[in-house]
């Protein structure tokens, strides 16, 4: 007996206090669902109306405690079926009241899967409201990389379709009309005059420009300047949302980031490509020797 008292230290004791602790924490979860089963049972007999003073009169509770005691046993009864937590092997059978309380603001799927990838048994107060915290900022920050991630691919649609057009353009500009297909070299210009007199009364006999309608206006210049860097500021825009896009994107698929960074290089290429000369050089009419 003496050598069993001379190995107890303040070590051992602390631990066992603290087992006894963590145990009477344990039984209180399982007495606050056996409560909570209980107020929800006089909450359906206690007339309407009568609930809040019911509470104070009988047991001394508020409603807030009520709806708190309620709300735990709607959600954890099922790891309580006899009341008891030592007969049950669910983890939330091992969890203390406190711990339980702060799972409550977790979905039940998202609150099991929490528990199967965290020891909440083993965690104090503090560590669990951070595990939480860092859980939500994960998330967060998950969906708003899916969100840049949409936004990357609209951009890139967007940019795919601007290309799309731009060539039509282009293929527009190059085309001659057929009625000067065939304009004879040595052709006086009354016979030019002419064979352009019977082309279609709705064509016309340049070449297709850009805005030809608006050249002739003298505030043309300023206007289409200011549309130039409106395009301009609006492409820098872009081209920075689809940069900020793709670095988040590398934390979350970094295969999927590559795949997209070629294709935007390829577009990007594709664009310096085009502009290097713009509009492009008129081709010049075709004729018979």
């Amino acid at each position: 007996m003496n050598d069993l008292a001379a190995e107890r230290t303040p070590l051992v004791i602390a631990a066992e206090i603290n087992m006894i602790t963590h145990q009477t924490k344990k039984i209180l979860l399982a007495s606050a669902v056996e409560i909570g089963c209980r107020l929800k049972e006089a909450k359906s007999l206690v007339k309407h109306g009568e609930w809040g003073k019911w509470l104070e009169e009988s047991v001394s509770y508020t409603q807030r405690t009520a709806e708190r005691l309620m709300r735990l046993y709607e959600e954890y009864e099922s790891s309580f079926p006899d009341g008891q937590s030592s007969s049950n092997s669910s983890p939330v059978s091992n969890l203390t009241y406190t711990q339980a309380l702060l799972l409550l603001g977790l979905p039940a799927e998202e609150r099991e899967e929490f528990l199967a990838q965290n020891d909440v048994a083993g965690m104090t107060k503090q560590e669990l409201q951070q595990a939480l915290k860092d859980r939500d900022q994960a998330k967060q920050e998950k969906a708003q990389a899916l969100q840049e991630k949409e936004v990357l691919k609209q951009e890139l649609e967007r940019i795919h379709r601007t290309i799309s057009e731009l060539k039509k353009e282009q293929a527009k500009a190059l085309v001659q009309p057929d009625y000067l297909q065939n304009v004879p070299r040595d052709a006086s210009a009354a016979g030019a005059s002419s064979s352009v007199s019977n082309a279609p009364p709705s064509s016309n006999t340049s070449l297709p420009t850009h805005n030809l309608q608006t050249e002739i206006d003298p505030g043309a210049a300023a206007k289409y300047v200011e549309r130039c860097n409106t395009c301009c500021k609006t492409i820098s825009t872009a081209f920075f949302e689809l940069t900020t896009a793709l670095t988040n994107l590398t934390h979350l698929d970094a295969k999927l980031k590559e795949e997209k960074r070629k294709e935007t290089q390829k577009l990007l290429e594709t664009i310096a490509e085009t502009i290097k000369e713009w509009p492009p050089p008129k081709k010049p009419l075709k004729v018979i020797h």
